[in-house]
Order: structure tokens, then C-alpha cells, then sequence
């Protein structure tokens, strides 16, 4: 079962309401919620939102980022706990699309979550490490690189950007897809720029 599916059963559970109550309190159709108790969908931020103020959780356990054990904000210091991040652009996890530097809005996410800016998905190379199309991630500028680890990165010859997995094996970068479709990319570390490392991801399906 999906960990976010997980934590909003419980959330729901201990909150000692009907799914009437719920639905209620949170201003979302029944169907919806049942919907998201059952993993078929994942509720969009503006219901994600209001379902953790109707179940007195924090958005960041709903999404599954923080300690399952940690103390869990009341609704009302939800949002001194937040923050908001620009969505700065599209990446690629495909081939040949180009990072697009343009401001689309901004997302909320929680203080813990070590990111500087977010980018919408485009492609699905990446599906494999549960990252789909359409899908935001957050991003962190200025991480100590570490193999194995997903990264956003540019292709200076063309400007191009991609979400991919990285590993370096001297002046080698490896890039690797996680979707067996695509090609493993093997080039130059002089060619390419590591703009951030992936910390989190948000699933834009409702």
C-alpha cells in the first residue's frame, strides 16, 4: 500500500469521525474520500489541504515525508509549520524537452522538507522511482552530490534539463532512467550541470 494511502487511513482512523464528518468538516465530496481511502487516487493539494485541518494532521505526514511517529501539528499551526516554494518551470524525464525557466505558481509544502524550488514533470522516465508526468518535485540547490541519488540536470550544448538518476565514475556521469524504455546516457562531467537533487514529490493525479 502506498505510505500516503497508509497515513490518511490512519489519520482517519484515529480521528474517531465518520467519513460524513469528514467530508463535512473538509468540504469534499464522499466519493472523493473513498476514493482516496481505497489508494485509487491521492487527493490534490487543495483537498490535501483541507483534510489535514478536518483530521488534525500535518500536510507533510499526509504525503508521507515526515516520522510516522513524530508529533503531529494541530491544525491550527499548520500554518506557521509551512512554507511556500515557487514552481520555477517543467523538466524533462523524457527526451528532448527543454527546462522551461518560467513562474507557475506556488506550492506549500512543510519546513522539514529541505527544498529551494519546485518543477513540473514532463515525460516518464522516471515512473519507475514513482515519478509520473505532471507530477511536482521539490528541489534542493547546492547538495553534497551523492551517487545513486536522483538529480535534476542541464545539458549545457543544448540547454536541455533532465530528472534522472546520477552516478559519476571519474570525469564520467552516468545518467540512468528509471524505465527500462529509455537509454542509459553516458557523458562528460564538463558537459552537463547539476542544478539539485530530488527531496520530494508530489503527485498531481486527483
Amino acid at each position: 500500500m502506498d505510505i500516503r494511502t497508509d497515513r490518511l487511513r490512519k489519520a482517519f482512523q484515529n480521528s474517531g469521525l465518520s467519513q460524513t464528518e469528514v467530508c463535512e468538516k473538509a468540504g469534499i465530496n464522499k466519493g472523493a474520500f473513498s476514493s482516496y481511502l481505497s489508494g485509487r487516487y491521492f487527493p490534490k493539494q487543495q483537498a490535501l489541504e483541507k483534510l489535514s485541518i478536518a483530521l488534525n494532521v500535518s500536510i507533510s505526514y499526509l504525503m508521507g515525508l515526515d516520522a510516522e511517529d513524530s508529533d503531529h501539528l494541530p491544525a491550527n499551526a499548520i500554518l506557521p509549520s509551512a512554507r511556500s516554494l515557487p514552481i520555477i518551470g517543467t523538466i524533462c524525464a523524457g527526451d528532448g524537452i527543454v527546462c522551461q525557466d518560467d513562474f507557475q505558481g506556488r506550492f506549500i509544502i512543510d519546513l522539514e522538507v529541505s527544498a529551494d524550488y519546485c518543477l513540473r514533470v514532463h515525460g516518464d522516465s522516471m515512473i519507475d522511482a514513482d515519478i509520473y508526468d505532471g507530477d511536482i518535485v521539490f528541489i534542493q540547490k547546492n547538495a553534497d552530490f551523492e551517487s545513486g541519488k536522483i538529480y535534476a540536470v542541464e545539458y549545457l550544448m543544448t540547454k536541455e534539463a533532465s530528472l534522472k538518476k546520477v552516478d559519476r565514475d571519474g570525469d564520467s556521469i552516468v545518467l540512468t532512467p528509471c524505465n527500462p524504455d529509455y537509454n542509459i546516457v553516458v557523458t562528460d562531467l564538463s558537459e552537463i550541470r547539476i542544478v539539485g537533487r530530488l527531496v520530494g514529490v508530489y503527485h498531481s493525479y486527483v
